[in-house]
């Protein structure tokens, strides 16, 4: 399902600054099971490479990531959230350790707010480095936009989604 469209990714995207560019997405792949049933709360954009610039790997480098992987563990997650004072233009990151959540999700002690959605979870933060593993991305907070923040089990539906978009 192709819910939007005129997308574009800005990596590194601080108060109006887009310090690697910007990448005009292409194709956005969601599970069905999400668009129907609001389950599996998973997607993935696949970007073009600007005509004069680097592949976003290649100017941002890249996360590793894992299926599977159960709650239990220290994660850092991150966005960025629409409320204020931030507004959407500051990435906030909150970290804890992953607890399990009904539905196949997990949840976090986390109150980044609405606006921080689809944000990664990344197990093994290095902040030094700036790298970790994708175990999962912020999906809904309890009800009310605040704590716990809960993600999804990246299990099969995010392995084929991460698959579709690897395909371009």
């Amino acid at each position: 399902v192709n819910t939007y469209s005129d997308i574009v990714f800005v990596p590194g995207y601080a108060k109006g600054k887009a310090p690697y560019g910007r990448y005009a997405v292409k194709a956005t792949v969601t599970p069905r099971s999400w668009a129907e049933d609001t389950v599996n709360d998973v997607a993935a954009m696949v970007v073009a490479t600007p005509a004069y610039g680097k592949r976003l790997t290649d100017a941002v480098g890249a996360q590793n990531i894992a299926f599977g992987r159960a709650a239990g563990e220290r994660v850092t997650a991150f966005g960025y959230p629409a409320t204020s004072p931030q507004r959407g233009e500051v990435l906030l990151y909150c970290a804890g350790t992953s607890q399990r959540a009904p539905e196949g999700e997990q949840r976090v002690p986390c109150d980044l707010g609405g606006g921080a959605s689809g944000g990664p979870w990344l197990a093994g933060f290095d902040s030094a480095t700036g790298k970790g593993t994708v175990v999962s991305v912020n999906s809904h907070g309890a009800g009310d936009g605040g704590s716990p923040m809960y993600g999804p089990t990246l299990g099969k539906t995010a392995r084929a989604v991460y698959d579709a978009a690897q395909r371009g």
